[in-house]
């Protein structure tokens, strides 16, 4: 919760939610009577890794926290 400010963070009306290689930030629209989710997932993937799968597990990864985050917000 940023309403305080974080850090270096200003203040905000903003929720920014972190865990290993994923990011969440939930915020009100500021035009529109809405929410607005910014999802982010990264898996690394080093010279020799294979990019498909770790596509792949990006993806998956970030579809569940999608159900997630839809079920959080009763969506």
């Amino acid at each position: 919760d940023l309403a305080a400010g974080g850090g270096a963070l200003p203040r905000a009306d903003v929720l920014l939610l972190r865990a290993a290689g994923v990011r969440v930030v939930v915020r009100p629209s500021g035009t529109e009577p809405k929410l607005k989710c910014y999802l982010e997932v990264v898996v690394p993937v080093g010279p020799d890794d294979d990019v498909a799968a770790a596509r792949a597990t990006g993806e998956h990864d970030l579809t569940a926290i999608k159900a997630d985050l839809a079920t959080a917000l009763g969506l």
